[in-house]
């Protein structure tokens, strides 16, 4: 079962009991609560085609890149500039390429967001590639529910399985114990998507995905030039204790340090500043 859904010049089609989902979380809006709820699956497989959809219904048909977030950085700004009431989507996708430290810290962003769109009765819609890759609190806690899509036996894109807070919590206890498996509980229902993309631009939109993406990869390098950096001075720092292990021009060649870096650090330990 589908309806024909026409907004502000658009229309598309959504699943029949999609939309009775859709329409529950317009009533507990207007009785000033808010929303979160989750959408993953695997790259390319259609989860921000529904985020959006969703999104452009719950809008009114007035969704707009004010209501994309590229990460939660971008999230926190959108959000204070955003009116009581409104959609908040954030696509985290660029996620499966990041460190679990990166991820843990973008959660606990995530956290404080909800905390903003619980008391701005918001309606927050977050995209990710696995469910299970959320901390217990967002996952089961503060989340409504669970749209899971999955490629169909030929490949093909357009179907998802609903779970209600009660299955979702379930399937977070499971799945953490079989290898992130979606096979328990079953699902409450199983629906259909269809192509549509509500937004003006959609080059614009590939770019807001595509700046997560690089972020990501940039925090993940960031990460890894801390760990060698704080490495390097530890090393350093023990190395100047009398009597010297070895001499300074040789434990620089060994590290592979410029002259400048390398007394830069040095300097830094001494002054016990940051370089």
């Amino acid at each position: 079962m589908r309806e024909l859904i026409k907004l502000n010049g658009k229309e598309c089609y959504i699943d029949g009991f999609l939309l009775q989902k859709l329409e529950n979380i317009e009533k507990i809006i207007k009785k000033n609560w808010d929303c979160v709820f989750l959408i993953d699956g695997m790259e390319r497989s259609g989860k921000s085609t529904l985020g959006l959809t969703c999104a452009w219904y719950l809008a009114k048909g007035k969704l707009t890149y004010n209501n994309i977030a590229s990460d939660a950085d971008d999230a926190v700004m959108k959000c204070e500039k955003l009116p009581d009431r409104s959609i908040l989507v954030i696509d985290e996708g660029s996620l499966v390429f990041s460190s679990k430290e990166t991820m843990s810290a973008e959660q606990k962003k995530l956290i404080k967001i909800m905390n903003v769109i619980g008391q701005k009765n918001m309606i927050f819609i977050i995209i990710l590639p696995s469910f299970f890759d959320l901390n217990k609190f967002i996952a089961v806690s503060r989340s409504r529910f669970l749209l899971h899509i999955y490629p169909g036996k030929t490949l093909s894109r357009g179907k998802f399985c609903y779970f209600g807070e009660q299955k979702k919590k379930i399937l977070y206890e499971f799945g953490k114990k079989h290898f992130n498996s979606y096979k328990f509980p079953r699902a409450n229902f199983v629906g259909q998507f269809w192509d549509f993309f509500p937004l003006e631009n959609l080059e614009e939109y590939k770019k807001i995905k595509q700046k997560s993406l690089f972020d990501a990869f940039h925090k993940k390098d960031l990460k890894v030039k801390d760990i060698k950096k704080d490495l390097f001075l530890e090393i350093i720092k023990r190395n100047d204790k009398e009597p010297k292990i070895i001499s300074d021009k040789l434990l620089k060649k060994v590290l592979g340090l410029s002259n400048g870096t390398f007394y830069r650090y040095k300097l830094a330990i001494s002054s016990n500043s940051n370089p």
